[in-house]
C-alpha cells in the first residue's frame, strides 16, 4: 500500500465533506482528511475530540500522535468558546453520562486533556502531542482554526483545566465534566508534518517553529502581538481631511500593517477557502475613509476575502448577521449567485469585536439583505 500525504492545513479554510457515498460516515471530512495510507490508520468519523496514535516506534510507549477537537455547536448543555482577539478557546470534555467516571469514555478525550495539560505543566521531560482545532461549517463541513495548546500564559494548571458538575436535563441526574482552555495558533500544517507525526518522527524539518518553541520550552510565539482594544465606532460620518499625497501614503503604510495582521490569522478567503495569497485581500468592514488611526489597524475591523467576494462585500451585495450567517441583496438572483460562488449556508466566524463593526457595515445599505 503506497502513503498518502494528507492535505495542508490552512487556517481558515473549510474542507468539505464528500458527496461519493451514500454513507454519512463514509463522506465526513475530518476521516477524509486524515488518510495516511500505507497501513497506517486514519482518524475515527465521530465524536468531537479524536485522537490518532502513533504507528511505525516498535517497543515504543503507545502515545498520541495529535488529537483533532471538534466544535460542533451542537452541545446544547454547554457551549464551547473561541475568541480569536486573544486566542482563547474554552472547550468542554467528553463526558454526559450521569453516575460514570469523567475519565471513562468512548474516544478517551478527558484523559487525553488530563495527560496533554499535566505535561504541559510539568517541568519533565515528556512526550507532547498537539490538538488540531476545527469547526464545524453547515450541516457537514469543517473549517480549520489553529493549533490548540493546552497551556495559557499567566494561568496555572488548574486554572485552564478543572471539573465541573453540570445537570442532564434528560436523566434529571448530575454528572462531571472537565473545562479545558486552550490557546490557539492559526498556524498553517503541512501534510508531511502530520505523516511525520503519524510515524513518530519529533523535531523534523517538516516541523512548525512555533510548535517546536512550545514543545522545548513552553514559549509561546503570538500571531499577532499587537495589543487590541474595545472598538468605539459609533462616529465615522467624516473621513480625515488630508493632502492626497499624504493620505495615500498613510493608506499604503497602513494598509501593508492591516493585510499582515489579517494573513497571520486567515490564510485563505474566509468565505470560499481560496488560499492564493495574491488573489486575497484584506477588507475592511468599517471603510478606511471612516475609520480612525486605531480602527484602520483594528484586525476585528477586518475579513480577508478573495477579489470576488471582496468585492460582493464592498459594494453591499453580502454582508453577515450576528452569527456570522451570510446574508444576501435581493440584487443577485440564483444564477448570479451559482456564477459568483455564493451558497445561502455560507458563514464566517464571528465574534462580538467584530460584531460591532459588521452592524455598521449592515445599515450602510439601503437594499434590505435576507
Amino acid at each position: 500500500m503506497n502513503r498518502i500525504v494528507p492535505q495542508d492545513l490552512i487556517p481558515g479554510k473549510v474542507y468539505p465533506a464528500g458527496t461519493d457515498s451514500s454513507s454519512h460516515f463514509a463522506n465526513e471530512p475530518l476521516s477524509r482528511l486524515f488518510r495516511f495510507g500505507d497501513g497506517l490508520r486514519g482518524l475515527g468519523n465521530q465524536g468531537g475530540i479524536r485522537r490518532s496514535m502513533v504507528e511505525g516506534r516498535d517497543g515504543a510507549p503507545r502515545e498520541e500522535a495529535f488529537t483533532v477537537i471538534l466544535d460542533t455547536g451542537k452541545q446544547s448543555e454547554w457551549r464551547n468558546e473561541y475568541d480569536p482577539t486573544s486566542g482563547i478557546l474554552v472547550y468542554y470534555g467528553d463526558n454526559q453520562t450521569p453516575g460514570k467516571d469523567f475519565r471513562d469514555t468512548k474516544q478517551r478525550g478527558n484523559e487525553t486533556f488530563l495527560k496533554y495539560f499535566d505535561r504541559a505543566y510539568s517541568v519533565e521531560e515528556s512526550h507532547h502531542a498537539p490538538f488540531f482545532y476545527f469547526e464545524r461549517v453547515g450541516n457537514n463541513d469543517v473549517r480549520y482554526v489553529g493549533i490548540a495548546l493546552p497551556y495559557v500564559e499567566g494561568m496555572t494548571r488548574d486554572e485552564v483545566l478543572r471539573r465541573q458538575q453540570f445537570h442532564h436535563l434528560g436523566a434529571g441526574a448530575s454528572y462531571e465534566n472537565l473545562v479545558a482552555r486552550f490557546t490557539v495558533l492559526p498556524l498553517a500544517v503541512s501534510g508531511e508534518w502530520l505523516v511525520d507525526l503519524k510515524t513518530g518522527i519529533i523535531g523534523g524539518p517538516n516541523e512548525p517553529e512555533a510548535w517546536r518553541a512550545f514543545r522545548d520550552d513552553r514559549s509561546i510565539i503570538s500571531s499577532d502581538d499587537d495589543a487590541l482594544d474595545d472598538p468605539a465606532v459609533e462616529d465615522f460620518s467624516r473621513p480625515p481631511r488630508l493632502h492626497e499625497g499624504a493620505r495615500m501614503t498613510m493608506y499604503r503604510l497602513s494598509q501593508s500593517r492591516f493585510r499582515e495582521s489579517l494573513l497571520r490569522r486567515s490564510s485563505c478567503c474566509e468565505l470560499c477557502g481560496l488560499a492564493v495569497r495574491e488573489l486575497l485581500v484584506a477588507s475592511h468592514i468599517l471603510p478606511w475613509a471612516h475609520s480612525d488611526d486605531r480602527q484602520k489597524d483594528d484586525p476585528d475591523n477586518g475579513l480577508v476575502l478573495c477579489d470576488m467576494h471582496d468585492g460582493l462585500f464592498d459594494k453591499g451585495f453580502i454582508s453577515f448577521d450576528e452569527e456570522g450567517r451570510i446574508l444576501l441583496t435581493s440584487r443577485l438572483d440564483a444564477n448570479s449567485l451559482r456564477f459568483v460562488g455564493i451558497r445561502e449556508d455560507m458563514t464566517i466566524r464571528m465574534w462580538p469585536r467584530r460584531e460591532v463593526y459588521m452592524r455598521h457595515h449592515r445599515a450602510r445599505f439601503e437594499d434590505p439583505l435576507r
